[in-house]
């Protein structure tokens, strides 16, 4: 079974509250590059999966895992491991 199956994909501008707590600038129109198959899109138009916790949000293309972003008591932490890069 695929992320995609479960159904309870969003689109990336769902996570943008969360995002913007991480980053000064409007993080929906950055371009993320999948680091798996090298596809480019904008945060926006990245699928979501949201928890109370945080969001994952992944390539529309290949469903790799692009940015793990959780916001603890402890703090607010930030994976992008799966993504070449972010450009503004």
């Amino acid at each position: 079974m695929t992320p995609s199956d479960t159904g309870f994909a969003l689109d990336g501008n769902a996570a943008a509250s969360l995002l913007q707590e991480f980053f000064a600038c409007e993080v929906t129109a950055a371009s993320l590059r999948c680091a798996a198959c090298g596809a480019t899109r904008v945060v926006g138009a990245l699928p979501v999966y949201a928890l109370p916790m945080g969001a994952v949000l992944r390539c529309a293309d290949c469903e790799h895992v692009l940015i793990k972003a959780v916001d603890t008591p402890h703090g607010r932490w930030l994976n992008m491991m799966g993504a070449e890069y972010l450009r503004f």
